[in-house]
C-alpha cells in the first residue's frame, strides 16, 4: 500500500507541475504583442483556400504551412521530410466560431479532433483571424478536462509561388 501511495502522490505532482506549465503559457500568450495583434483581426474572408506558409516566431522548424480546402471545409499541415518532397500529416476540419479564450472574437477554427489523428492530437484547436491582407495569425489552444490552455502563436501567409 505504501508504493501505491508514492505512485498517487507523484501523478499528483505531475499533474499539478503540467497543470501549473499550462496557466505560466497561457498567461505568457495572452500578455503578448501577439495576443494584441490576434485581439485586433478579423475573422478570414474569403475562406481560406490553397496552401500558406507558416513560421513560428521566427523560428526554423520542419512545419511548413498549412493547406486549406474551402469546399469540404478541411485542411492539413504540411511537414519538410528533411528531403526535397513535403509530407502531410495533421489533417483538420474547419468552421467559423468563437475564440475559446476570446469569446468575443469570431475566429476560424481549426479542430484536429478528427478521427484520422492521434488521441493526442485530438486534444488540439487551432484559432486563425486575418491581420493584414493575405496574412494571419494564429493561436494554438490545447483542451484538456474543461480547460483551454494557450500554447502560443504562428503565422500564416498566402504562398505566392
Amino acid at each position: 500500500m505504501h508504493s501505491l501511495a508514492r505512485l498517487l502522490f507523484f501523478i499528483v505532482v505531475i499533474f499539478f507541475g503540467l497543470l501549473l506549465i499550462g496557466v505560466w503559457l497561457t498567461w505568457t500568450a495572452e500578455h503578448s504583442t501577439n495576443q494584441k495583434l490576434f485581439l485586433a483581426g478579423t475573422f478570414p474572408q474569403p475562406a481560406l483556400e490553397g496552401f500558406y506558409t507558416g513560421t513560428i516566431g521566427g523560428q526554423l522548424v520542419s512545419w511548413l504551412g498549412k493547406k486549406f480546402d474551402a469546399d469540404s471545409a478541411s485542411g492539413i499541415n504540411l511537414f519538410d521530410d528533411g528531403g526535397r518532397m513535403s509530407t502531410e500529416r495533421q489533417p483538420f476540419k474547419t468552421y467559423y466560431g468563437k475564440g475559446l479564450r476570446d469569446k468575443n472574437l469570431n475566429v476560424l477554427v481549426l479542430d484536429y479532433d478528427i478521427p484520422e489523428n492521434p488521441f493526442w492530437l485530438r486534444y488540439i484547436r487551432d484559432e486563425i483571424v486575418q491581420v493584414a491582407p493575405n496574412q494571419y495569425l494564429g493561436k494554438l489552444h490545447l483542451r484538456v478536462i474543461g480547460f483551454a490552455f494557450t500554447l502560443g502563436y504562428f503565422e500564416l501567409e498566402v504562398n505566392e509561388d
